[in-house]
């Protein structure tokens, strides 16, 4: 689900219980303000930034992958105007208000503490079920899953009326089936990833609410399809998973162009993760080193390696190039390397029908004006090996290999790079 329609989900859970007046016995935090007030601050200014990039967007101005650079100066404004505050100080909708401001600077951890406060102070009110919804988010984000687990349990038995809650519950079980994946833990997986398929296939709450979330969770529930057929045949379970691949394409798949190609390349995805790394069909090395001299995924072995699929036409890979310069200099001492991979297309960002040699000259312009310092692997003009053998379906795409050689996450398209950031830590700290 794309970031900005997730955060309008979270929102709309939330906003709603922060805007009261603190308690009368409340006293005023630090900054000299009430947590509520600094969010309604906070607020204003993502609202003035969302009208400000729409603008830039449609004047063409601005890309649409750049929302999350913009976004950034309201994750580090809540960071600072949070300092300020105990968690202890206050309660009710006043806590309320500054969990949603450690959410907005992506403090998870502060996140699920002010939410256990408060469930602590109001265990029955009428809204613990949408505080037990951020809570829960807060733990996987946290990598707390066994408390997630149990919290969505209980979620899952209650069956919320509200649409933005349902539609919020079918994306927690995909997150939760994700996170169990990672570690390897299949039967949770099967169990998290079939159940968020069932909601989305059995209920209509989220058909209320328009056309464009409606293609969103069609979108979750073919990636939980993919998730479900992967487990089961990581299971053994094979006949399970034929039957339900077969229930999967029998889908109306007519009303969403693409919708069909989407299931199919989450199900290469999802295939290929947790096996080993394929090898790289590679042309040449943009780096100066010799066909001998090529490194190999194999090589690499005892590293966590990002490998990045770009092109030089391809703009919102662009936006991914200051974020890798940024891994290089925090991981590279302890084990982490990164290589783009791209391919001769007969054409650069700026000229097309170009010779191989005319291209190789582009490249590494490219290369030395975007500061790229990482070695490139370029195939062969039109060879879509390296696009099959990892999934590929898009550009840009990234995927992250652990110290085993074992392919551990693929991302598709521009963005979320401070959690693809948590993600490199996390292997880097696996032996």
């Amino acid at each position: 689900m794309p970031r900005r329609i997730f955060t309008q989900i979270f929102c709309g859970l939330l906003f709603p219980l922060v805007w009261t007046t603190a308690w009368p016995d409340q006293t005023i935090g630090a900054q000299g303000r009430k947590p509520s007030q600094v969010l309604r601050q906070l607020a204003e200014q993502q609202q003035q930034l969302s009208e400000d990039y729409d603008r830039d967007v449609s004047e063409g101005k601005a890309q649409f992958y750049e929302w999350e650079a913009r976004a950034e100066a309201v994750r580090r404004l809540a960071a600072e105007r949070s300092s300020g505050f105990k968690i202890y100080d206050w309660k009710g909708d006043e806590l309320l208000a500054l969990a949603t401001i450690y959410q907005r600077a992506e403090m998870f951890e502060a996140v699920a503490a002010a939410y256990r406060a408060w469930l602590t102070g109001e265990p029955k009110s009428r809204d613990a079920i949408r505080v037990r919804f951020g809570l829960t988010r807060a733990l996987l984000e946290n990598d707390q899953l066994e408390e997630a687990q149990k919290l969505l349990e209980e979620l899952f038995r209650q069956m919320p009326e509200e649409p933005f809650q349902f539609v919020s519950l079918i994306t927690l079980h995909k997150d939760l089936a994700l996170a169990w994946r990672d570690r390897g833990k299949y039967d949770l997986v099967l169990k998290h990833a079939k159940r968020g398929y069932d909601l989305a296939q059995n209920n209509d709450k989220f058909r209320r609410m328009g056309e464009q979330m409606q293609a969103a969770v069609e979108r979750d529930q073919m990636a939980l399809a993919a998730i479900v057929i992967a487990a089961q045949e990581k299971l053994g379970f094979k006949k399970e998973a034929e039957e339900f691949s077969r229930r999967v394409l029998k889908s109306d798949f007519d009303h969403q162009p693409g919708l069909k190609q989407f299931f199919e390349a989450e199900l290469a995805s999802a295939r290929l993760l947790g096996n080993p790394a394929p090898e790289l069909a590679v042309a040449r090395w943009l780096e100066g080193q010799s066909e001998a001299g090529a490194r190999k995924i194999a090589d690499l072995r005892g590293k966590v390696v990002l490998l990045d699929f770009w092109a030089m036409w391809s703009s919102p890979g662009l936006a991914a190039f200051s974020h890798f310069r940024d891994f290089q200099t925090r991981y590279g001492s302890k084990g982490f390397e990164i290589i783009g991979v791209t391919r001769f297309f007969g054409h650069s960002d700026v000229e097309q029908d170009l010779s191989r040699e005319q291209e190789w000259k582009s490249l590494q312009n490219f290369k030395n004006r975007h500061r790229l310092t990482y070695p490139i692997a370029v195939g062969k003009l039109d060879d879509v090996t390296n696009d099959e053998r990892y999934s590929v379906a898009g550009l840009p795409t990234v995927i992250l290999i652990d110290r085993r050689g074992q392919v551990r996450h693929i991302k598709r398209g521009a963005g979320e790079y401070r959690k693809l950031a948590r993600q490199i830590e996390r292997l880097i700290g696996e032996s």
